[in-house]
């Protein structure tokens, strides 16, 4: 869903970042089938915040390629949350 303000089902959010960047939202929908791949096929029972970025990010490519939105979303998700 991104950061900065939204109304989702009528209630109000505010999703800052760690660093004041701006997270374009790419949906649930994608979110999923990228956590599900990184789940069953990169993350371990030791996968830590920084394993978890890496594994969502090759993830990610695996579905969309390194250069699309969706990559680049997943890698200012993680950046948002101070996880480099």
């Amino acid at each position: 869903e991104g950061s900065g303000p939204k109304d989702i089902n009528g209630v109000h959010y505010d999703s800052p970042t760690s660093n004041g960047s701006k997270v374009t939202g790419i949906g649930r929908a994608k979110v999923e089938k990228v956590w599900y791949r990184a789940l069953t096929t990169y993350f371990t029972s030791t996968t830590n915040y920084k394993a978890a970025r890496a594994g969502t990010l090759r993830a990610a490519g695996d579905l969309y390629g390194t250069s699309s939105a969706e990559y680049k979303a997943i890698g200012a998700a993680w950046s948002g949350i101070n996880v480099n």
